[in-house]
């Protein structure tokens, strides 16, 4: 055999080798090529499913966030309306206080006005009954015991006339001419129910002349003298803020107490109460 074709016969398995490796190859690269084909169609389909999922959360939120944005309005609204009503409200009850507060002060008005309107008649009366017998005796039947003048006086000015007169007085700032009258309606007139308002009207002199301590003395006069009158829980508190205000606060304090204890249903105890502090254990 010649040495070309032994070299030939040697070198043909090694070309079948290489030739079936490279067919070998060409088949594995094939299925290579179909997994990576089948790897991106899934991660395509997985990637297209996943942007699907976040479409659908997107379209979700946002349905939710337009509910909640709908619902903040509606209580916006909600909230701008009970505003608008409070307001109202509040504009309506300021109205109703302000006319209630006109209301009171025109009976207050009213009030004194009748007040005042009574005693003028009262002292008519009296004038009228002191006319009608001049000089002469009052007989019983012309007067009301329960105004203090008793059967056989003599006829002059009954107690509403002096306290009138007094009054007068006093609006005028005769402060003394004021205290004669009222001192006759109580000394010709004792049992008047127009002495808690007289001796009141004492004080009130000395306080209208700056007087302080004859204005305490006749205060205290009128709590003692008269404790069941109007005037008393007045004067007790008259008392009270006039020891206030020269910095003399226990004997406020003790004064404001009594007030509050002794007329607890009174206007004055109601002011007294505002000045009270608490008594320490």
């Amino acid at each position: 055999m010649s040495p070309a074709r032994l070299s030939r016969l040697l070198l043909a398995p090694a070309v079948l080798l290489t030739a079936g490796a490279c067919f070998a190859t060409r088949a594995d690269l094939r299925i290579v090529q179909g997994d990576v084909l089948a790897v991106r169609d899934s991660v395509r389909v997985s990637r297209l499913a996943a942007e699907r999922r976040d479409s659908l959360a997107r379209a979700a939120t946002d349905s939710a966030l337009a509910r909640v944005v709908a619902a903040l309005a509606t209580v916006g609204d909600s909230v701008v309306a009970v505003r608008g009503a409070t307001q109202r409200m509040d504009g309506a009850l300021r109205e109703d206080l302000h006319a209630i507060r006109q209301q009171l002060i025109t009976i207050q008005e009213l009030t004194g006005q009748s007040q005042r309107r009574i005693q003028e008649l009262r002292a008519d009366l009296e004038s009228d009954a002191v006319d009608r017998t001049p000089g002469a005796v009052v007989p019983p039947a012309a007067v009301d015991t329960s105004r203090g003048t008793a059967a056989g006086a003599p006829a002059g000015p009954g107690p509403a006339q002096l306290y009138q007169l007094g009054q007068d007085q006093l609006r005028r700032g005769s402060n003394a001419a004021a205290r004669g009258a009222f001192t006759t309606l109580l000394t010709q007139h004792p049992s008047s129910d127009l002495g808690p308002d007289a001796l009141y009207g004492i004080a009130e002199s000395f306080t209208a002349e700056g007087n302080g301590v004859r204005a305490d003395s006749v205060y205290h006069l009128v709590a003692t003298r008269y404790p069941q009158s109007e005037r008393a829980p007045i004067a007790l508190y008259k008392r009270a803020t006039a020891y206030r205000l020269v910095g003399q606060t226990e004997r406020a304090q003790t004064l404001y107490r009594q007030i509050v204890e002794t007329y607890p249903s009174s206007e004055s105890a109601r002011l007294a109460q505002g000045f009270l502090t608490p008594r320490r254990p």
